[in-house]
């Protein structure tokens, strides 16, 4: 575990990301999901490690419940925003769209027939992140048949449980801290704000 690399400080190492990929799909299976639809912020950074910030086009990470490979749907021009997360090492699809195509269909199709709507209406519901824009999201229901619902709970439950990297990370800013606040004293002077 620990990081990327020796010269990387910006995420985790790809074993990492690829447990909470692995735990994150069998936490949708569990939840009786089709699957995870992940847009850039929080999650997105939490899952791959990567700080992709589109908003406009739609970047989305999407994680079928059933273990199927992992998909990336994400604007040719933002492909470079991918450069520096785990998705390159992590045997994601990577699948880019251009104005003109429809990024919708490409999460569809990642989803695969669990995650579509189906003229019974029994199919399980698709999650999706809590920051995801409506400009994704009203597109997203239409072409799944569904309106989605958050997936909060399941995220959540992944992040309740810290991992040695987690745990790492938190000791190193917990020393960090502390040795700032040692050296407080020495600031403090008489007459100085």
């Amino acid at each position: 575990m620990g990081m990327a690399n020796a010269g990387d400080t910006t995420r985790l190492s790809t074993d990492v990301y690829a447990h909470r990929l692995r735990d994150a799909a069998a936490g949708a299976a569990a939840a009786g999901l089709s699957g995870l639809i992940i847009t850039p912020g929080y999650d997105l950074r939490y899952l791959t490690g990567s700080r992709a910030q589109t908003f406009e086009r739609l970047t989305a990470l999407v994680l079928p419940a059933d273990g199927a490979t992992p998909t990336v749907v994400v604007p040719r021009l933002e492909l470079a925003a991918l450069r520096e997360s785990a998705v390159p090492e992590l045997g994601v699809t990577v699948r880019d769209w251009v104005d003109g195509e429809d990024p919708y269909a490409l999460v569809a199709a990642a989803l695969g027939a669990g995650g579509v709507g189906t003229a019974t209406g029994d199919r399980p519901a698709t999650a999706v992140t809590d920051s995801m824009p409506a400009l994704h999201l009203l597109p997203l229901a239409d072409i799944l048949g569904r309106v989605p619902v958050l997936a909060t709970d399941v995220l959540r439950r992944l992040r309740m449980i810290k991992d040695e990297s987690e745990i790492d990370a938190l000791r190193k800013a917990g020393a960090a801290i502390d040795r700032v606040h040692a050296r407080v004293p020495g600031f403090l002077v008489p007459g100085r704000t």
